[in-house]
C-alpha cells in the first residue's frame, strides 16, 4: 500500500492550505518545498486535480461515525466489481511523487489514481491499489500498491 506521501506545495494555494495547516506547518512544508502527510495522523489530506487547481481532500476514513469505508485505499478489484458503486466514485488524479510504506520511500508511479465519494456533507479521497509487482514486494514488503495511469481503466458500470 502507501501510508505516506511526499508532495510539491509550489502548486497549492495558500487558501487551501490554510484549510487544513497551521500558519507554522504551511511555513515549514514552504522552506522545504514539499508535504509529508501519512495516513495514520489525524487528519490526513491528499491533493487532487480538479478544475479550479490542486485542492487539498480528506483521505479515506477512520472515524466510526462517518457512514463512508474505514480505509484509505480502493482495491481496482472491488472497484471494477462495483463494491463502490452505491457511493458514486469520481476517478481523480492525486498529484504525488513519493510515497512511504514500512518506512519505505519510493517514487510514486506518475498519475497516482484515486477515487473522489461524497455521502451526506462528508468528501473524501481514497487511493487506489492493486496488486503489488515483484519489485514492489521486495522493497516494501506489501502485496498492494499505488495504481499510476493506466490505459482503459473503468469503473464497472
Amino acid at each position: 500500500m502507501c501510508g505516506g506521501v511526499g508532495y510539491k506545495i509550489k502548486n497549492i494555494s495558500d487558501h487551501e492550505l490554510k484549510k487544513y495547516f497551521s500558519a507554522e506547518l504551511i511555513k515549514r512544508f514552504k522552506n522545504e518545498e514539499e508535504i509529508e502527510e501519512f495516513f495514520w495522523k489525524k487528519n490526513p489530506v491528499l491533493p487532487v486535480k480538479t478544475k479550479k487547481g490542486i485542492q487539498l481532500m480528506l483521505w479515506g476514513n477512520k472515524d466510526e461515525n462517518i457512514k463512508l469505508p474505514k480505509t484509505g485505499w480502493a482495491k481496482e478489484e472491488s472497484l471494477k466489481e462495483g463494491r463502490w458503486n452505491y457511493l458514486n466514485p469520481e476517478i481523480a488524479d492525486i498529484p504525488i511523487e513519493r510515497g512511504c510504506e514500512k518506512k519505505v520511500w519510493f517514487n510514486m508511479p506518475e498519475g497516482t489514481k484515486g477515487i473522489i465519494v461524497k455521502k451526506n456533507n462528508d468528501e473524501r479521497v481514497y487511493m487506489v491499489t492493486k496488486e503489488a509487482g515483484e519489485e514492489y514486494k521486495k522493497k516494501t514488503g506489501h502485496n498492494r500498491e499505488p495504481l499510476g495511469k493506466k490505459k482503459n481503466y473503468l469503473l464497472s458500470n
